[in-house]
């Protein structure tokens, strides 16, 4: 698990770290792509700066963290660490970065890298909250597809669309402050995820946003279009997929694992969710 690829620029440690774009660069009219990382990790995974980076550090460049489930944790050489909740951004200097890790029980990342081509107002080491993650995920996942393909206007069109996600970011970091109640929520969101195979109850999320549980379902549903409830299934389920799917757990560890009653009340909830039972994944995998 500690093994380096020469041909990439950071640690080759999991067995979901996919390099998107990292051999030439992919221009646009708004930035130019310099690399895009599919992450998949749990805690044995750390990256320090620039010891597991082979690429020199380029000043004028951006690093994004786009967090979309599980919790990562950012070092900076200031000695200020970032938690890295899911369904967030993060906008940071790469020089800025002394290492990062994942810190919950999986972290699934994006890292992008790029240069700005023009005046974007980025506000770095401001972490974003998305309203609406599982819309970024498929929009994300659909931008690598067009990267993977061999064609060139395929790939032009991915870094446009990528371009445009970004400044979807920067409009939501605009109007949506993190003000004393998102804190509260984000509070909530990084135990969750720091601690998913602990079984939570809405009582105990309210206990540590120091609130009613009527309260934190307003501000949950404010902030994540979700009740505590549902984020909570929803962070299970998704957690579920990876342990199906790349941590070779069978469907009775993932649910006892994660706290459901038993493997068949899993496998509803599971399908209602995807659309398919978990059953497919173990017979894809065979």
């Amino acid at each position: 698990m500690n093994g380096t690829n020469n041909n990439f620029h950071v640690k080759n440690e999991t067995k979901f770290n996919i390099p998107i774009v990292i051999n030439k660069s992919e221009t646009s009219s708004g930035i130019t792509l310099l690399a895009l990382w599919s992450t998949l990790s749990d805690q044995s995974y750390k990256v320090v700066w620039p010891k597991d980076r082979l690429r020199p550090l380029i000043e004028e460049s951006v690093i994004a963290l786009y967090t979309i489930q599980g919790h990562g944790e950012v070092v900076l050489h200031s000695e200020e660490i970032i938690q890295l909740e899911a369904s967030t951004v993060i906008f940071l200097h790469p020089k800025d970065i002394k290492s990062y890790q994942c810190k919950g029980f999986i972290w699934e990342v994006f890292l992008m890298e790029f240069i700005p081509n023009g005046a974007i107002n980025l506000p770095y080491q401001h972490l974003i909250t998305l309203p609406n993650n599982e819309f970024f995920h498929k929009e994300m996942n659909q931008i690598v597809e067009y990267y993977q393909s061999n064609q060139s206007v395929e790939r032009h069109f991915a870094t446009a669309a990528l371009t445009k996600t970004i400044y979807h970011w920067l409009t939501l970091a605009k109007g949506r402050e993190r003000d004393k109640k998102l804190n509260l929520v984000q509070e909530v969101i990084t135990q969750i995820h720091l601690n998913i195979t602990q079984k939570w109850q809405v009582k105990d999320m309210a206990s540590i946003a120091g609130c009613s549980e009527q309260y934190l379902r307003k501000l949950f549903l404010q902030y994540t279009n979700q009740t505590p409830k549902e984020y909570y299934l929803n962070s299970r389920l998704n957690t579920s997929r990876v342990l199906l799917k790349h941590k070779n757990y069978t469907i009775n560890q993932a649910a006892s694992t994660l706290n459901f009653y038993d493997a068949f009340h899993f496998s509803k909830a599971f399908k209602d969710k995807f659309g398919y039972p978990p059953s497919k994944i173990m017979k894809n995998k065979n």
